[in-house]
Formats: C-alpha cells, sequence, structure tokens
C-alpha cells in the first residue's frame, strides 16, 4: 500500500471542501482552564497566521478538523495548536518550537482530558517535539507511549513525466467491486481493522459517485490501482488511500495514476501527500513524480495498560 494509512484520516467524508463552521462565539467564553491556552473555533484565523507555508502543509489536517462544529481546537496564540475532530480520531498537535515547562503543563492537562474519555489517545505532530512530552503525560497515567508510524509529508510544486500503460478512469458505479476489493486490500496491508463485506461496499458505494475516487485500467482492461482526492484547501490538494491490487504490484501502476491525478490537480492547487516513511520504494515513486519533502509527522499512541 502507498500513501497514507486510514489512521490519519479524521471522520468526515474524504474529498470534501465544506467551509470551516463560523460560530459568533465571544473569545472569552472559549478561554480554556490554563493560563495561556484557550479554545477557539474553526474559523480563527490564527490557524493560518501562525502556521508557515511548510506547515500549513504538514499540518494540512487542521484544515480538515476545522470543519467539524464539534471540533477542539486550542491555541496559545503564538507557539501552539491543538486540534481533534471527537474523542475517537488523533489530536493534531503543532509547536513552533520545543515547550517550555509551563506549556507542557497546559498541553498535559487537554490531553488528560481527552486521554480519560476512553483511555487512549493518538497524536500526530513533530516527534522532536512532543517525544518527551508525551512519555512523561503517559508516566503520569500510568499507561505506555508508543509510535505507530513515522510519515514524511510531500508537496508537488511541478509534475515529471513517466511513461504509462493503460489509462486513468474516474470512479463510477460499474467499478463497485473493484474499488470494494482495493479498500479491504488497502486496510488489510495497513494492519488496521479489515472492513467486513458491508462496509466495503457501503465505502465502494460512496466513493463510485464522490468524484474524488480515481483508478487505473491497465494494457488488459482490468482495473488495478486507485487512489482519492480526500480533501480540498484553498493551496492544496491531499492525496490518500494509494494501493494496488497485490497481483498486480512492481509494474508501476500506482505511480502512472498518482501521476495522472497529479497533473490533474495543478491546475490552481499543490497536491501534497502522507508517506510511510518504513516504506521506501513508495517514497521513491513520489519524488520520481516530481513530490519534493516538506517535514515529518509521527503517529504516536497513550494507551492503558493491560
Amino acid at each position: 500500500m502507498w500513501g497514507v494509512t486510514g489512521s490519519i484520516e479524521e471522520n468526515k467524508s474524504p474529498g470534501s471542501s465544506a467551509k470551516p463552521m463560523l460560530h459568533a462565539v465571544p473569545q472569552a467564553s472559549l478561554r480554556y482552564r490554563g493560563i495561556k491556552m484557550y479554545r477557539v473555533n474553526g474559523s480563527n484565523p490564527l490557524l493560518d497566521n501562525l502556521l508557515t507555508e511548510k506547515d500549513r502543509c504538514c499540518f494540512n489536517l487542521f484544515y480538515r478538523i476545522r470543519e467539524d462544529a464539534g471540533a477542539f481546537i486550542a491555541t496559545d496564540g503564538s507557539t501552539c495548536i491543538l486540534a481533534q475532530s471527537n474523542p475517537h480520531t488523533p489530536v493534531w498537535i503543532w509547536l513552533k518550537n520545543s515547550p517550555d515547562e509551563k506549556s507542557r503543563v497546559e498541553i498535559s492537562s487537554i490531553l488528560r482530558e481527552r486521554f480519560s474519555a476512553c483511555g487512549r489517545i493518538a497524536v500526530n505532530a513533530y516527534e522532536p517535539y512532543t517525544e518527551a512530552l508525551l512519555r512523561s503525560f503517559a508516566n503520569s497515567e500510568h499507561a505506555e507511549y508508543r509510535i505507530n508510524k513515522r510519515l514524511n509529508v510531500y508537496a508537488c510544486p511541478s509534475v515529471h513525466p513517466v511513461q504509462k500503460r493503460g489509462r486513468m478512469l474516474p470512479a463510477a458505479p460499474c467499478y463497485q467491486e473493484e474499488i470494494a476489493q482495493l479498500i479491504t486490500v488497502m486496510m488489510r496491508d495497513a494492519d488496521l481493522q479489515e472492513p467486513d463485506r458491508e462496509e466495503a461496499r457501503q465505502y465502494a458505494e460512496g466513493k463510485s459517485v464522490s468524484g474524488s475516487l480515481f483508478l487505473w485500467e491497465n494494457e488488459e482492461g482490468k482495473i488495478v490501482s486507485m487512489t482519492d482526492i480526500t480533501h480540498r484547501t484553498e493551496r492544496y490538494a491531499r492525496l490518500n488511500a494509494v494501493v494496488t491490487a497485490r497481483e498486480h504490484r512492481g509494474q508501476g501502476y500506482a505511480e502512472m495514476l498518482v501521476s495522472s491525478v497529479t497533473q490533474l490537480l495543478q491546475d490552481g492547487l499543490t497536491p501534497m501527500l502522507y508517506a510511510d516513511a518504513g516504506y521506501p520504494p513508495s517514497n521513491a515513486v513520489y519524488r520520481k513524480i516530481g513530490y519534493v519533502k516538506q517535514g515529518e509527522i509521527t503517529e504516536q499512541e497513550i494507551f492503558r495498560k493491560g
């Protein structure tokens, strides 16, 4: 499986481009219990103003999370942003630099509140700034800390042409069986909970008419690969769910598909994606297509012992 696993995704239908929810809530009422951290809504301009261009790419999920009316977003207004769609999805943490002791205490307080809901919390962040904080938090909660996956973040400013055999096709209802098979393979490859037949069917049914999913048909007329344009912002279009059927791997089909979708997107948007840093072949292919590394994100997890 190429691309990022489903664990990085949030709970909204992929491919949505809905605008952030606007809430006329007085700033004072959003103040968090700490001295520095306070809650904001998804329309707050700080989410744009604090981030550098590379940060906007690496923390692209912020723009997805902010679209949820019930999202939890907190910041100190200068060096830290925490965002989570709901208690069952990862907390994304952006830090301008390594947090000082006061910030660590406040961040831990917020994490404790989120952690207490289910005794498990996933955190996606820049590892050098968060590992010590999260290990300390895990110890204070008599919990375990582990790294699930390290991700490279790529953006493609200019696509390089690749040789192609076959053609790209937009998903359509007639391809639902192939889509269901490919999503099952992707989840299996990622060691995630494999969807049952009904879940796979529902995914395929929705994606076949979404306008965001694309397939690769090889020279023999078989659907062999797929990828999804899972979200768009004003600057970026994020690719996800890149997968090739096992019996057709090693023939460059995913490379052909990602290259074609990337070309499709380059009229006004910069394509970006998250790639498993532990799988060099996919990273090499993305670089060959023209993707340039922007940074790193680590999927970390804290969970109760036993």
